[in-house]
């Protein structure tokens, strides 16, 4: 915008003898017009500058790749063990292989399922505690790759989730899906950390316990099918994915995205 504007100035010059008084004018007001431009986004500039966005973005892209990462490591380590799993980096999921995972309407694995998330168990307890802390300790375990604090985990989720006939069964534990997938959340949960007493222990940056439950009935499908009322669907949206957060001070983040906002709608009208 400088060189523009220098341009400009050095055009008006030779032009200058040329022109009439209201052509000067006109050029004059247009000159103030861009140097107006040129300020405000100068001070653009100098907000990114100072308050390092670039360096915010770039711990929450490298955030988000150690994620990848990790979920690359766990579907490495389960195919070993003879556990094909399927993994979204972008969505931060790892899914459980849904074929026989539970059958219709319950919420206890079947013995399949409990060998499945048993193995699950040995590769979260080999995996988790690089990217988090064990509450009797501050260090990662030997081995370990390198982290930062935007590298860690915040929580990992457990999800729970039903296929789309809806629950019959006695009053008791479940009334509807929503309680049943909740419902295998929970008993993998229970799985989980039963396999190692380390996964109890698991903590985040602020101290929270790390594993957490969630279920989704059956709103959140695992394939697009036209008829999820064939067996094979409904075999496959009966299932457990494990969702990872990663810890980026969610906080500090949100507001400085705000405040971002708003310095681009000073320069809005510059940029469409």
């Amino acid at each position: 915008m400088v060189g523009v504007i220098f341009i400009f100035i050095i055009l008006l010059i030779g032009l200058a003898l040329h022109l009439q008084p209201e052509d000067v004018q006109r050029l004059r007001d247009r000159n103030a017009q861009l140097e107006a431009e040129n300020s405000r986004l100068q001070a653009f500039a100098r907000y990114v500058r100072d308050q390092q966005m670039n360096a915010l973005f770039a711990r929450i892209a490298a955030a988000n790749e150690t994620r990848a990462q990790m979920l690359a490591d766990m579907r490495s380590r389960l195919h070993v063990l003879g556990i094909e799993v399927m993994i979204d980096p972008t969505n931060g999921t790892l899914k459980l292989p849904a074929g026989g995972l539970f059958l219709a309407g319950q919420a206890e694995p079947t013995p399949q399922g409990r060998e499945t998330i048993r193995k699950l168990g040995e590769v979260l307890t080999a995996t988790l505690p690089c990217y988090t802390r064990v509450r009797s300790s501050d260090h990662p375990p030997a081995g370990c790759p390198e982290i930062n604090i935007y590298s860690t985990l915040s929580s990992a989720y457990i999800e729970g989730h039903t296929d789309v006939v809806p629950f019959v069964g006695p009053t008791g534990r479940f009334r509807d899906n929503w309680d049943l997938s909740a419902g295998r959340a929970i008993e993998t949960f229970k799985l989980l950390r039963e396999t190692d007493p380390l996964l109890r222990d698991l903590r985040n940056q602020d101290g929270d316990v790390l594993l957490g439950v969630s279920g989704y009935a059956e709103t959140r499908p695992a394939v697009h099918a036209e008829d999820r009322m064939k067996e094979a669907v409904r075999d496959l949206d009966r299932r457990i994915e494990i969702r990872l957060t990663m810890t980026a001070n969610e906080a500090a983040v949100r507001q400085a995205l705000e405040e971002l906002n708003r310095q681009l709608e000073v320069v809005n009208d510059l940029i469409r």
